[in-house]
């Protein structure tokens, strides 16, 4: 009777190298699919950031339409502006936030923990590219993988939207 209860005990349970060998697979799954992940929400967030820059290049060849000769500041764009303060007669430098004070955008994307735009209006400071009407890039703080910092995405109002890797 004593040799029938040892032989039950040696055959029950996992050995510690099974026990490793299972947790060491599962690590590795985990990490695929982390990884999978960022990815794919980086391309999800990245996608709409294209979307939202070709709303923004739209409004900023409507507003040139109606203002010829208003010419946009520098900044990267922002949710902020308090009221329309475009000037017809000056060609002065306005916000490109102004957009959204007169009407011609929503404003409620721009503030972004991912994302800088930035109306060019014929600048070539980065991210903007000769001729292009706006560009999108991803912040250099933003918490995504690094491949994806390098991308930027200008409209030309002649060939539409380009993904370029800087």
């Amino acid at each position: 009777m004593v040799k029938k209860f040892f032989f039950f005990k040696s055959t029950a349970g996992f050995t510690l190298v099974e026990l490793l060998v299972a947790a060491t697979i599962i690590g590795i799954l985990t990490m695929f699919a982390t990884v999978s992940y960022r990815n794919s929400a980086a391309e999800t967030r990245w996608a709409q950031a294209k979307a939202n820059l070709e709303q923004l290049a739209a409004a900023v060849q409507r507003a040139k339409v109606d203002y010829p000769s208003i010419k946009f500041s520098s900044v990267k764009m922002s949710n902020t502006s308090s009221s329309c303060t475009w000037n017809p007669g000056t060609s002065s430098n306005t916000s490109p936030s102004n957009l959204i004070a007169c009407g011609y955008l929503e404003g409620n994307r721009w503030n972004s923990e991912y994302f800088e735009y930035y109306v060019c209006d014929n600048k070539t400071s980065s991210p903007c590219k000769s001729g292009a009407v706006a560009c999108v890039g991803f912040l250099s703080t933003a918490k995504v993988p690094s491949k994806f910092k390098k991308y930027t995405y200008c409209f030309y109002a002649r060939s539409g939207g380009v993904e370029t890797l800087s």
